[in-house]
């Protein structure tokens, strides 16, 4: 069961989660939010969507890049596998909010936000807007990650204490 869980994202489909459930009080709020935003022609949007694959790579690298820097090999290995980790573990549910749970994205608006990796969030708020109604941007949700990012420094600190104190205070051997 915990396996099941901490790999639940691996069979995750997050195109049919994104616009939420029909019949839910999510779901009705995503249509009301889809229904501000402007929509564009198929041919538009196809030729946009090279354009956002080259961008989504380099975003993904720049990121991973930024975050583990210029550190020893076994350091290097040891973040790499917490990064993919984390993505196995809990990706799909930040992709699935990223993707669609904050305004509508199609190739033809991801371009910009990809561009500005670390201020993707406000980038995607300020694309939504850019349809000229504040109504096309799901606040509550932009709320939900605004608390988030707040209660990381805490929690994060928190759970560093309590690691380091285990390992410091952990039983030894001496050989």
């Amino acid at each position: 069961m915990i396996t099941a869980g901490l790999l639940y994202g691996l069979h995750y489909d997050i195109h049919a989660a994104q616009s939420g459930i029909r019949g839910t009080p999510e779901g009705e709020w995503m249509q009301h939010v889809y229904a501000h935003a402007e929509k564009y022609p198929n041919e538009v949007e196809h030729t946009y969507s090279f354009v956002q694959v080259l961008t989504a790579c380099t975003a993904s690298f720049a990121h991973g890049a930024n975050d583990i820097g210029p550190v020893p090999v076994w350091q290097l290995a040891a973040l790499s596998r917490c990064i993919s980790t984390g993505l196995i573990t809990y990706g799909y549910n930040i992709m699935k909010v990223m993707g669609n749970k904050i305004t509508y994205h199609f190739p033809s608006r991801v371009l910009s936000p990809r561009l500005t990796l670390m201020c993707i969030t406000g980038a995607t708020v300020g694309v939504g807007l850019c349809n000229g109604t504040l109504k096309a941007v799901n606040f509550q949700r932009v709320g939900l990650l605004l608390l988030a990012w707040i209660m990381t420094i805490p929690i994060a600190g928190t759970l560093g204490g309590v690691l380091m104190g285990l390992f410091l205070n952990a039983p030894h051997f001496s050989s």
